[in-house]
């Protein structure tokens, strides 16, 4: 029998959500041990400086209308390295019929709110137009649950803006299936405002205008100065090494009169009071199989979509196109692998050395779930390839990398709600357990980071309660 070393909390998964547990538990003095089952710490968060340039593997931004990852990032002593997205060259564009199109000014993804910019866009035709203006005098929908995003934009604004926007932009930020991806789940806001007003443009006109700090730029995104693995380090930093086990793959989980056992691939073995599962639900969900099987099975059908990121550098000369954007998105009856293009180096300052250019592609997710059965050098050749007469790419790049992640894109799906609802109810006949991270009660960095917060305040009561 192994030794059993004991600590107050187990969080397994050294993701953003488990390092955030973490940080909240340490803030409160109690004791835990992080159990990552790789090498490193921060999930699919991932920088690396390469040639002078700054790669961003995975997640690349923090979305300032989520502010709880930017106030940890402030907590953490990182507001000096927090770098706002370019606020001079915002576009965003749509490639269509082989030709890209900048959204319209004040297009809110797929809302727009300045009547102007809109009509005398082409990224959509006069029926087009007609039909997503009807959305000022169509009713909200009566009916009470959840429904696809394609069948929310169908209903407000019609199948081009479905086909336009809803696929590639807001479907495409999960590598998701509209017709499959639950409103509620990703996009909450627009039901809310729906709800709440009917019309979605008429509740983007009556929104308050947010009021920017004195002397911050108006901006949506931010990033860090040294990547968003810059965050990651200053968690770890803060926290204590003996209390981060890396290569600690869990193999089981079990009740004990003291809470639970948790023991490790390797033969080690950890007492706990309590544990947080804060690694992506198909790998919690075989712990729980023999303890909660009802919730193993609702973990294990959560689907996760498998994504390429490509990294490709260039000399600024030998990209024609003026990159004076944020990027472009793929619809997918343009028929291409890539779903996405981000500008990085005009995205954010400082991510590639002068004279040159960055480009971040993205493909896989449910429009092409086979991606990684090709090589590296095919995943970005098929990158180059397709963005050549679209950005007017000529030579060849100067820097090439590729990172592949195999299954770790949530898609919550349509009755997602439901289910983590079910969930928690059942998680209530195990107490001292508890979920967070992506792709439960969110997905993206500041949910991760907000629901690992609430979830340790809730292990610190649960300690509280039941301390003698």
């Amino acid at each position: 029998m192994p030794s059993l070393d004991r600590t107050d909390v187990a969080i397994v998964g050294g993701g953003i959500a488990g390092l955030s547990a973490a940080y909240a538990l340490w803030n409160r003095g109690v004791d835990f041990r992080v159990l990552e089952a790789g090498s490193r710490f921060g999930g699919v968060i991932r920088s690396e400086t390469l040639d002078g340039f700054l790669l961003e593997a995975g997640p690349d931004s923090l979305l300032a209308q989520k502010p709880e990852a930017l106030t940890l990032c402030r907590e953490l002593g990182l507001a000096d390295r927090l770098i706002p997205t370019n606020p001079e060259k915002r576009a965003v564009y749509v490639l269509l019929r082989g030709r890209l199109h900048p959204l319209p000014e004040g297009m809110m993804l797929a809302v727009p709110t300045r009547i102007g910019a809109f009509l005398s866009s082409r990224l959509f035709s006069w029926s087009g137009k007609l039909r997503m203006g009807l959305d000022l005098v169509r009713p909200a929908r009566r009916q009470e649950g959840d429904e696809s995003i394609a069948s929310f934009l169908r209903r407000r604004f019609g199948q081009q803006c479905v086909e336009r926007l809803g696929e590639p932009l807001l479907a495409g930020i999960h590598a998701g299936d509209p017709e499959r991806l639950s409103i509620l789940a990703t996009f909450p806001r627009f039901a809310e405002m729906e709800k709440r007003s009917g019309s979605l443009i008429r509740a983007m006109w009556a929104a308050p205008k947010p009021t920017p700090r004195p002397g911050a730029p108006a901006t949506a995104f931010y990033s860090l100065q040294g990547g968003l693995e810059d965050l990651v380090a200053a968690i770890e930093g803060r926290l204590s090494a003996e209390c981060l086990w890396r290569r600690a793959a869990v193999a089981a989980l079990q009740r004990t009169d003291q809470g639970f056992r948790v023991d490790l691939a390797d033969g080690r073995a950890l007492g706990a009071r309590a544990v947080i599962l804060a690694a992506p639900a198909p790998k919690s969900a075989p712990l729980l199989r023999s303890l909660l099987p009802e919730v193993a099975e609702s973990l294990a059908g959560i689907p996760f979509a498998t994504t390429a990121t490509v990294l490709l550098g260039y000399r600024r000369a030998d990209i024609r196109h003026p990159l004076d954007g944020y990027g472009l998105v793929v619809p997918a009856g343009e028929g291409l692998r890539t779903s996405a293009a981000s500008f990085f180096s005009t995205k954010f300052p400082g991510r590639a050395p002068a004279g040159h250019a960055l480009l971040r592609g993205f493909l896989g997710g449910v429009r092409d779930p086979r991606i990684l059965e090709s090589s590296d050098a095919q995943i970005a050749d098929t990158f180059r390839r397709e963005m050549t007469p679209v950005l007017g790419l000529s030579g060849e790049p100067v820097l090439t990398r590729v990172y592949r992640w195999p299954g770790a894109t949530p898609q919550m799906e349509v009755g997602h709600g439901q289910r983590v609802a079910e969930i928690e109810r059942r998680l209530l006949g195990l107490p001292g357990l508890f979920l967070t991270g992506a792709g439960i009660r969110g997905t993206g960095v500041p949910d991760c980071v907000a629901d690992a917060m609430t979830t340790a305040e809730a292990v610190a009561a649960f300690l509280g309660a039941t301390r003698t």
